[in-house]
């Protein structure tokens, strides 16, 4: 009976979502707020992507961040009783907590953890990074292992889309983590605070992922994935020890030198990126984009999806799909009117790659807005 009492204090979701409060503090000699999040949920806060979306870079989001409300000049404060476990006792007495998040288009909202460390890797999209005022354009593969007391952004983000686990000391026993410790450079980045940061060249970029060790992560990721939403301590153990694994691999790449140098986010891909940002609506062609990076129409998409996660073809659709929602909440518009301004053809082309993506047709789309908002919306 015992053993199915304390099996029960795993029954609990490892999805939540932020909200954030304003509860003044001072911490580095600058106001302060708190990150608080609750494990009710709200529309606006954050969602899952319902079954009907079929995109492979969208039906999995644990996590969509939004803007927490007018005042985004604060520094927030999240700690993990109220950030991570929502004061959930599985998740205070089990500190590991895995999520993929999204971010596009939000503000530059400045926040830290004061007593968990968080590891994150790029899967899609783009960005830039800022810790302690210290900037890194993201690329899909990247990883970062951030430890406390350290105030972070993403600022720009466009679909960027993390791998994000997060973890706190309780994790692992005291001799677990010097075990740890004993691996080259595993020490400097789990150290605190800005002299910590300083101490590794200021910054917590780990290193870069190639494709292939990539997927290797990947499939740790996944794992860990079923096993952390399933309410079973057993399982949740097993995550715990695929994580111990995970960050001794890193480790031993990073030693042997195994990273790449990252993909080369030169102004080339910069440009073609912002050109397809501000001409989505115009019928553009791959050869089109690669001849303004001088490169063979190959060489280009394998540095595009290297570079962003996802073929050329389907970020534009992205683009357009975005903009086609966007365009949708104006009911004067007509349908046909919105296909032609988001780059479609026409509006049965607008409700092909509608209902592939969503499952639904633009007007049914309209319509679900109009009753409920409970339905996604790229922004």
């Amino acid at each position: 009976m015992r053993g199915k009492m304390h099996e029960r204090k795993w029954a609990t979701s490892l999805l939540s979502s932020f909200i954030w409060t304003q509860i003044p503090r001072k911490s580095h000699g600058i106001a302060s707020r708190f990150c608080v999040l609750s494990s009710t949920r709200f529309p606006h806060t954050s969602h899952r992507f319902p079954t009907a979306m079929k995109s492979n870079y969208a039906e999995e989001i644990d996590y969509d961040h939004r803007d927490p409300g007018p005042d985004l000049t604060k520094i927030w404060e999240c700690r993990w009783d109220n950030a991570i476990a929502a004061n959930e006792e599985a998740q205070l007495e089990f500190p590991l907590h895995y999520r993929r998040e999204r971010l596009d288009r939000t503000s530059n909202i400045r926040h830290w953890h004061t007593n968990f460390l968080a590891l994150y890797i790029v899967r899609s999209g783009r960005g830039t990074r800022t810790v302690n005022d210290r900037a890194h354009s993201l690329a899909r593969g990247d990883i970062f292992l951030m430890a406390p007391d350290n105030t972070h952004s993403f600022r720009g983000p466009m679909d960027l889309i993390l791998d994000a686990i997060y973890f706190n000391h309780e994790l692992w026993s005291a001799r677990e983590w010097e075990a740890l410790e004993l691996l080259p450079d595993l020490a400097a980045f789990f150290a605190a605070g800005s002299e910590g940061f300083a101490a590794r060249g200021h910054t917590d970029y780990f290193g870069h992922l190639s494709p292939e060790p990539h997927a290797q992560v990947e499939a740790v990721l996944a794992a860990m994935r079923r096993e952390l939403k399933q309410k079973s301590l057993p399982l949740h153990l097993a995550a715990r020890a695929r994580f111990f694994a995970l960050l001794v691999q890193l480790a031993q790449w990073r030693a042997a030198k195994a990273f790449t140098a990252g993909p080369a986010r030169g102004a080339a891909i910069a440009e073609v990126l912002h050109f397809c940002d501000g001409n989505f609506h115009r019928p553009l062609s791959i050869e089109q984009l690669a001849g303004m990076m001088h490169v063979s129409r190959a060489k280009f998409f394998n540095v595009f999806v290297g570079e962003v996660g996802m073929p050329p073809a389907a970020y534009l659709r992205r683009l357009r799909l975005q903009h086609a929602q966007k365009l949708l909440e104006d009911r004067s518009l007509l349908v046909a009117d919105i296909a032609r301004l988001s780059g479609f053809g026409d509006a049965t082309q607008l409700a092909r790659a509608f209902r592939k993506a969503f499952g639904i047709s633009p007007s049914e789309f309209r319509e679900d807005r109009r009753i409920s908002s409970g339905l996604p919306i790229f922004s």
